[in-house]
């Protein structure tokens, strides 16, 4: 089969949540000889009502016709996690599929296998954020909390709300949660190992191992008082001026992007949220 035929439709998907290593879990899987996924993750077919059409999960399905024959197919995508919550910052772009775990189902059927990754939400909203500004999205000056920005800064990290989504949907047996960054060698080969056997399949050998994140996001320091930023330096955002929240931390000029509050009102509007 070559990549202008339809191939299969997949086995598995990776559905986010989004900065809590999905990019980095692609990445192992794909070292695995039983496992076939496409280099390029994120493709966001099921997102956009606009996809939800024969014509285009074909073409979608085009991106697995290289599968060899007997190898698992998976795809990722992190934005898949972000369903219809209600919440304040519930806002989506208007084309945005408003039941992915529905339309999942309808195309690619009841069998299959669901890997959500997840970690503690504040920091993975606080992380959500400094990512956005770091690629031109969003400003320092927008506050984490802003309920006009669509982009799921906070909304994804309702854990609870959206795997309930996905539950009404799919059964327990076909969703694996990895609760946590890997934070060791060990766990990572663990948490890999044990995505492969749910999915039935060999994990990678060892010396096929990435062990650092793909995307490490912004260095920052997170205290008592907020979350920090320095005012400047490779790869580092233009970042505004606020004189009133700066300080030196080891002789560099750091610069408050979360305030003590904001990350307080993150905590209160996340208890319970975690996946434990």
């Amino acid at each position: 089969m070559n990549a202008t035929e339809p191939g299969r439709a997949p086995d598995f998907l990776i559905i986010g949540a989004q900065k809590c290593g999905t990019s980095w879990l692609h990445h192992q899987l794909r070292q695995s000889d039983e496992i076939f996924m496409p280099d390029d993750k994120d493709h966001e077919h099921f997102s956009y009502v606009g996809n939800l059409n024969a014509e285009a999960f074909a073409d979608w399905c085009r991106r697995f016709a290289a599968a060899p024959a007997g190898q698992l197919i998976g795809d990722a995508n992190a934005a898949y996690f972000w369903t219809r919550s209600g919440s304040a910052w519930s806002r989506q772009p208007d084309s945005f599929n408003p039941d992915i775990p529905r339309s999942v189902q309808q195309f690619c059927g009841s069998q299959l296998k669901l890997i959500v990754m997840l970690r503690d939400p504040v920091e993975r909203s606080v992380s959500a954020y400094l990512h956005h500004i770091r690629h031109g999205a969003i400003t320092p000056d927008d506050s984490i909390l802003d309920t006009d920005l669509p982009l799921g800064i906070v909304d994804m990290s309702l854990f609870r709300v959206h795997l309930a989504n996905w539950l009404d949907v799919y059964p327990a047996e076909n969703i694996h949660i990895v609760k946590a960054l890997p934070d060791s060698r060990e766990s990572a080969v663990t948490t890999v190992e044990t995505v492969c056997r749910f999915l039935g399949a060999a994990p990678p050998p060892l010396e096929r191992y990435y062990f650092e994140p793909v995307f490490p996001g912004l260095p920052r320091v997170v205290d008592e008082s907020g979350v920090w930023l320095r005012a400047a330096g490779e790869d580092q955002p233009a970042l505004a001026s606020r004189p009133d929240a700066e300080k030196i931390i080891d002789g560099e000029r750091y610069l408050r992007v979360v305030s003590a509050e904001e990350l307080a009102r993150l905590r209160e509007l996340f208890a319970g949220q975690a996946i434990v």
